[in-house]
């Protein structure tokens, strides 16, 4: 390309050029047009010497593309179906003016500079003697297809274009079969500048969009179930989002969305609200997505719905409580058991139906967190002890339900879901630490194993703190294995004997939920003399300045009975034991001579 100035005679120049323009608004194909040729001639007449030629080239050039307007408009109008042919036309023009600003390039850099120059836009807004502003070609063509087409159109046909691409629209609507490119086209037509598609398009569809759905929405409330409603607000609202992408600007998206789901889902939102307790409590799964589907979609839409949720839930749980009585307090296990399989039915529906929100799941958590603390339904639901209980039932040795490892872990990880509802949770340590002990001091556990997992359940639910002294029991259990091997090598190492098999266990003062107020008063059983004083000085050696209380309502023997037809062996508690030790010495013994020998209170001897 050269860039030498040289003088150009306009008329011929234009006259080449306007050719060149002819065949590529023509797009016939058979006349290619040189692009390098283009931008040379339009150099050459903008360089011109002695007088550069910009301003008439630019008012030629829009001269042109007003003709080339005026013509495509009489065609357009000669059709009954404009839009097709308006689309056919916009299409030629808006890809033609495309190349024509590419090969004004340099026109375009003189026309804006000046437009940009310093007090140059007060005193020259126009090009030359023109009313066409200083703006790029592509922005020129743009304005005389809006002001010789569109707007003559609009105010001197009675608009049959935009008539004609909502009564399309309409029908698209309705399900007929249209064409959807000619349709974009003429929308894209007005998409500069962009406020001239809100006016002309934007706002009159939105308009239409909602009074279509008006109309639409409220015959389908009237004439279907709710559950067709709602398959059908669905279906609606999915084809808009389809039909948006096909026609709109994407600024329209959301406003155009936006009036539809008011029409479909606000108008009628307290219709559906009132349906969803009936569609839980018939477990109308499908029906419940639906509902949370259309009503999320719009400002405090689901409140109604959660509330609903949870005041459901909430009256199950107590409807579960009434009917079990008195039998929680005798059997704990109806009781937990139908609780967690309730908590889990509608975890799983927040999960399945209302894609883990968290909201819902928040629902569940209220409605358990009342059910659970609620005694005035049935004064026996006190869920701390009977939770305490239930665990009790699973952590003993021969469990009535029988049982695996693995269906007791499951058991005791769903029972601490419901115990992380229980508002005194002091209360329910109180009742577990007491079977606990029994547990572990008569050596009834399943196994050690699962009385660890259910601790470290309680310490992550509630902290070291609240575990410690559970945690503290054990360890005194490990401690009072390792105190009763060391205490027989003692024994062997000493010479000494106790004449029986003997086995003790040292809890840490304050760790164990022993009643420290039981009468410790008791004469022992000479043939346990021997081996408790044994353990004393044992004791005593290994820990200076320890103090032993003996606590003998925790003690158990395991005896020998010698005088039936049969041997029995019987476990019996040290007391029982105490007085069947007396009868090696005699036939029978009056209740007070029995009250003075062992020193038992009368109430425990004839309990």
């Amino acid at each position: 390309m050269s860039l030498k100035r040289k003088k150009i005679k306009f008329d011929v120049a234009f006259k080449e050029l306007k050719g060149d323009l002819v065949k590529m608004f023509d797009f016939s194909g058979t006349n290619p047009v040189s692009g390098m040729s283009l931008h040379q001639l339009v150099y050459d007449i903008c360089t011109s010497v002695p007088k550069p030629l910009y301003e008439t080239l630019y008012c030629s050039i829009a001269e042109f593309l007003v003709d080339y307007a005026l013509e495509a408009r009489k065609a357009i109008l000669s059709q009954d179906e404009v839009v097709p042919t308006y689309a056919h036309y916009w299409n030629k023009y808006s890809t033609a003016t495309v190349y024509l600003n590419c090969v004004c390039d340099y026109l375009n850099n003189q026309i804006v500079k000046i437009r940009k120059g310093p007090g140059i836009s007060d005193r020259r807004p126009f090009v030359g003697q023109s009313n066409y502003p200083r703006q790029d070609v592509q922005a020129l063509a743009n304005q005389i297809w809006r002001e010789h087409v569109i707007m003559e159109i609009k105010y001197r046909k009675q608009n049959r274009i935009m008539y004609q691409v909502f009564e399309t629209i309409r029908r698209d609507r309705d399900g007929h079969q249209v064409n959807y490119t000619v349709i974009r086209e003429a929308i894209l037509s007005l998409e500069h500048p962009l406020e001239l598609y809100i006016d002309e398009f934007e706002t009159p569809y939105i308009a239409q969009t909602k009074a279509y759905y008006k109309m639409e929405s409220n015959a389908n409330m009237s004439n279907c179930t709710i559950s067709q409603y709602m398959m059908s607000a669905i279906d609606r609202l999915s084809q808009e989002v389809v039909r948006n992408t096909r026609y709109c600007h994407p600024t329209s998206h959301a406003r155009i969305i936006q009036e539809c789901e008011t029409q479909y889902i606000s108008e009628h939102q307290k219709s559906i609200q009132t349906e969803f307790e009936r569609m839980i409590a018939n477990e109308k799964t499908e029906d419940c997505n639906m509902a949370y589907s259309l009503l999320s979609k719009i400002e405090n839409g689901i409140a109604p719905l959660l509330q609903t949720f949870e005041k459901y839930i909430t009256t199950v749980g107590r409807d579960i409580i009434v009917g079990l009585g008195a039998n929680i307090s005798k059997d704990p296990r109806e009781y937990v058991e139908r609780l967690i399989e309730l908590h889990s039915k509608y975890i799983q529906m927040c999960s399945k139906v209302f894609t883990n929100d968290a909201a819902f799941v928040a629902a569940v958590d209220k409605a358990f967190r009342t059910i659970v603390n609620d005694t005035a339904t049935n004064a026996a639901a006190r869920s701390p002890e009977v939770m305490a209980r239930y665990t009790d039932t699973l952590l003993r040795k021969k469990q009535k339900a029988g049982l695996s490892e693995a269906e007791i872990e499951d058991r005791l990880a769903r029972v601490v879901i419901l115990f992380k509802y229980i508002d005194d949770k002091d209360l329910f340590q109180k009742f577990y630490s007491r079977v606990l002990a029994k547990r572990l001091i008569f050596d009834s556990s399943v196994s050690a194993e699962a009385e660890a997992n259910m601790i470290s359940r309680l310490k992550s639910a509630c902290g070291v703190e609240y575990t410690s002294k559970l945690q503290r029991m054990f360890t005194d259990m490990t401690i009072s294995s390792d105190l009763n091997t060391g205490f027989k090598e003692w024994l062997q190492n000493g010479d000494l004997t106790n004449g029986l098999d003997f086995s003790i266990l040292v809890l840490t003062a304050g760790s164990w939920p022993v009643n420290s107020t039981q009468p410790l008063e008791f004469q022992c059983p000479d043939e346990l003399e021997k081996s408790i004083t044994n353990f004393t000085n044992f004791y005593d050696k290994r820990h200076s300045g320890r103090k032993l209380n003996w606590f003998w309502h925790w003690c158990r023997a395991d005896v020998r009975v010698n005088f039936l037809d049969k041997r029995y062996e019987l476990s019996v508690t040290l007391y029982q034991f105490a007085v069947l030790a007396m009868f090696n010495a005699g036939d029978a013994f009056t209740l007070s001579e029995i009250r003075d020998q062992t020193k038992i209170i009368e109430f425990e001897l004839i309990r």
